[in-house]
């Protein structure tokens, strides 16, 4: 039997004697020392023997410090993404808002710029909510209009929001008239997302016209871009041929591109009155 093996079984059979003797041994060194000794001592013994219980904690602060650390790098990541996102939609935004602001000190009219908030799920685009209503001073009948031409009409009000009635609804009508010739006409959509102008039969226009609204009606003031005839749509089983001219409108605007628009705010002398 070695040496090794001795203290072992040793220690084993008699390690309440051992650990006696060890408490004796050390509490005779420190009556024995000075003060200066007993710090020396302290440090010593504590940093044996709870090194390992010391270096166990530190670990476990330092995953604690390092998943902190993380947690907000994964928020400040998160929030520059957001604000990063937000700052190319306003940079894609901005061209748009410069045209709109270079239209509304050129037109010389009084407009209001809204949001489109939502639109119509069906179908056909007939209708759109604006982020502006009645609070805005806006109201029933006033012109919906872009840089490039009208697209409807305010068709119900209410505080803070109001619904669009689009050039796409069967039940929009608006006079038109031919910028060259100065024939007037009624514009109006077919149902199934075409733009029709209607003229007397034998009026003077072409393809290629530039249609603009005449003012009548007390809605839509006198001027506005509408769009350009596309050719004559009229077939030979239409019963009022001899009567009316149909043509093809391709609008300046189309519906699908518009996140802002501008809402005419009306003159006195543009409202229908009714004289009794």
């Amino acid at each position: 039997m070695n040496l090794l093996d001795w203290l072992r079984k040793a220690l084993g059979a008699w390690h309440g004697i051992f650990s006696l003797i060890l408490c004796v041994v050390l509490s005779s060194l420190l009556i024995s020392l000075d003060r200066p000794g007993r710090v020396v001592f302290h440090e010593v013994m504590t940093g044996t023997f709870f090194y390992p219980l010391e270096k166990l904690l530190s670990g476990f602060n330092g995953t604690v410090r390092i998943y902190r650390e993380n947690e907000r790098l994964s928020r400040e990541n998160s929030l520059l993404s957001v604000q990063n996102d937000r700052l190319n939609q306003l940079l894609l935004q901005m061209p748009r808002l410069q045209g709109m602001e270079r239209f509304q000190a050129e037109a010389g009219l009084r407009l209001k710029a809204a949001n489109v908030l939502a639109e119509d799920p069906g179908r056909l685009r007939t209708s759109w909510v604006l982020d502006l209503g009645t609070a805005d001073s806006l109201e029933v009948n006033m012109p919906v209009l872009t840089s490039r031409g009208i697209v409807g009409k305010i068709a119900k009000c209410f505080g803070h929001y109001s619904i669009v009635q689009l050039y796409l609804d069967p039940a929009f009508k608006v006079s038109l008239q031919v910028e060259r010739s100065r024939v007037r006409g009624m514009l109006e959509s077919d149902g199934s997302g075409r733009l029709m102008g209607r003229f007397p039969a034998g009026s003077d226009v072409r393809t290629g016209d530039t249609l603009i609204t005449a003012g009548l009606g007390g809605v839509f003031p006198k001027g506005l871009k509408v769009g350009l005839v596309s050719g004559k749509s009229v077939s030979n089983e239409d019963q009022t041929a001899d009567i009316m001219a149909v043509f093809g409108v391709n609008p300046f605007q189309s519906l699908n591109t518009v996140e802002e628009v501008f809402i005419l705010i009306k003159r006195d002398e543009w409202k229908l009155e009714v004289i009794p």
